[in-house]
């Protein structure tokens, strides 16, 4: 008698018993369904009205599929869409990075991110334990990379007199694709990961997705090194052969079995630039990261008065840091990337060297028609001129006093007062800190 299967149907969860293979009756054509998840990430599903009779399996089920072959069509249809890198990995269980996210909670390093979890970190490092549906896991980079010489960020424009400008990381600045308005990451990428799926569902059907973008239950950067598209540097980041680290990570868990790509035994070998990079000494060791000192974390996760002794060493970044990615070697070392759209310039939205006095006067009103639909959004407004206050107080620039005083007396938010007198006691009492800009 011919084989009967057991799987998963993809649009109820349920387990069925299949047909005997080479029956398989016409379907109905798949209309892939997008469904949000409460945790941030998507899954796409397929949608079928179910029919009468014996309930069946996944059409590809009771093939001989070739899932290598599969696979590295799958990787190089990424590629095509403008992935830098692709890979495919296992869904079991990691333990090495379930350890270091343990070890990182237990050790004080990822205080003021409630959402950070030891049940989080158990769970993330078992997408098989949680999605038993899943076979396989999809890992993606998107470049993002300044688009000047190699290794160096993006050309700061003068200065207008009375006018300092800062600094922004260059993944705030990622255009949409769609033109050259910049656009959150998410929005960005799980559009790609969308479009990819439907490829994918062209050549399989029935095949279950869920992405993960950065959110949700999933760890990006360990997933992406046992795909092999990357290594962790010192600095904690991933770096690929294509991008170096200037990527954002993706992951898209398949109930397909698709064999794994091979891992990467690249390393930084001798290399520790990006530590001695850090103003604050926020890498305590290599690979080792105290999110509580770096400056990403500070002006985009924290909350509340920035601690005096790191204000100082923030410089003039008022979201994010790229500093121990600049000081990268192979970052350094590749050539410009070719970015769909480019980097974005309008001034609708975040730049590479924002207007430092404009971010410390955004209403509420003026904040989010700039930045609703970018990743500056997460700081949210008081967040963004805290930073800019504090910029300002390092940059030294005499003319941004009047500014300073008027965030200082009338801001809304306390938080953003304290920030304002701080920096005005900095411009108005001692020599400045840095230049105003890098």
């Amino acid at each position: 008698m011919a084989h009967v299967a057991a799987d998963r149907d993809a649009t109820r969860g349920t387990v069925h018993r299949g047909v005997p293979s080479g029956r398989l009756r016409a379907r109905r054509p798949c209309v892939p369904t997008l469904i949000h998840a409460a945790d941030g990430s998507a899954e796409v599903r397929g949608s079928r009205r179910r029919q009468t009779g014996a309930p069946r399996r996944p059409q590809w089920a009771a093939m001989a599929t070739d899932w290598r072959g599969l696979r590295d069509r799958l990787i190089e249809e990424a590629r095509r869409r403008g992935w830098a890198a692709a890979g495919v990995a296992s869904v079991r269980p990691m333990r090495q990075a379930r350890e270091r996210g343990l070890r990182a909670l237990a050790e004080g390093r990822m205080e003021g991110m409630p959402w950070f979890t030891a049940e989080r970190v158990e769970a993330s490092t078992d997408l098989g334990g949680r999605y038993p549906w899943a076979r396989s896991s999809l890992a993606l980079a998107w470049p993002y990379a300044p688009a000047a010489a190699p290794g160096d960020p993006v050309a700061a424009p003068t200065a207008e007199p009375g006018r300092p400008r800062g600094r922004m990381s260059a993944y705030a600045c990622l255009p949409s694709g769609e033109g050259n308005d910049p656009a959150d990451y998410h929005d960005v990428l799980g559009r790609r990961c969308d479009e990819l799926v439907a490829w994918l569902r062209e050549q399989v059907p029935e095949v279950r997705a869920k992405r993960f973008i950065d959110h949700g239950w999933a760890m990006d950067r360990a997933v992406a090194e046992r795909a092999g598209i990357g290594f962790a540097g010192k600095n904690a980041c991933l770096i690929t052969t294509e991008a170096g680290s200037y990527v954002l990570l993706a992951e898209v868990l398949l109930s397909l079995p698709l064999p794994p790509t091979p891992r990467s035994h690249r390393g930084c070998g001798t290399c520790s630039a990006c530590l001695p990079s850090c103003p604050t000494g926020a890498i305590r060791e290599p690979g080792v990261i105290d999110a509580t000192r770096c400056i990403s974390y500070l002006t985009i996760e924290h909350r509340g008065p920035i601690p005096e002794e790191l204000r100082p060493l923030i410089g003039t970044w008022a979201f994010g840091c790229d500093l121990c990615q600049e000081a990268c070697p192979i970052n350094q070392r590749l050539a410009p990337i070719p970015l769909q759209g480019g980097v974005a310039t309008t001034t609708q939205g975040p730049v590479p060297f924002p207007d430092l006095v404009e971010c410390l006067e955004l209403d509420e009103e003026a904040f989010r028609e700039r930045f609703r639909r970018t990743a500056v959004w997460r700081a949210g407004r008081a967040g963004l001129a805290r930073n800019a206050a504090i910029a300002l107080g390092n940059a030294g620039d005499r003319s941004a006093l009047p500014a300073l005083r008027r965030a200082r007396d009338g801001d809304p938010d306390a938080v953003v007062r304290e920030a304002a007198d701080w920096a005005v006691q900095q411009v108005a009492g001692r020599q400045p800190v840095l230049a105003t800009t890098d």
